[in-house]
């Protein structure tokens, strides 16, 4: 998962995602690659981003940015599965969307691996 340090001059700096706390400097915070894929073009010199690489996935995604209740079932599912999440069965729109907040969270790291590893204890069934 990525990992984000703030190093600027303040003690503290608003997050790019203003629905989560804001970043003090020298601390580090783990991410999910989904969230760090939406907003890595907005951290610039005062950030030390390691572990992630900035390539997000598009093949499979027919539309652009993070799935909303507009996308369609089967293309929340796909973005879904570039981050390697398949739910087992059946999985209505809602259930999807849950997931994607999940993913999206920046608190959603732990959730996050326990959505991809049950995804692929699933797989191997």
């Amino acid at each position: 998962m990525p990992k984000i340090t703030y190093i600027g001059k303040s003690y503290e700096t608003p997050n790019q995602d203003s629905t989560h706390p804001s970043f003090k400097r020298g601390q580090m915070r783990e991410v999910t690659v989904a969230w760090m894929d939406k907003y890595h073009n907005r951290f610039g010199d005062d950030y030390i981003i390691t572990e992630y690489e900035n390539t997000p996935p598009t093949e499979g995604i027919t539309l652009e940015g993070t799935p909303t209740a507009e996308w369609s079932r089967s293309d929340i599912a796909g973005w879904l599965a570039t981050y390697d999440i398949k739910p087992k069965g059946y999985a209505t729109k809602t259930t999807l969307l849950g997931l994607v907040a999940t993913v999206m969270s920046p608190d959603g790291v732990e959730e996050t691996e326990a959505l991809v590893e049950e995804s692929k204890t699933g797989d191997e069934e």
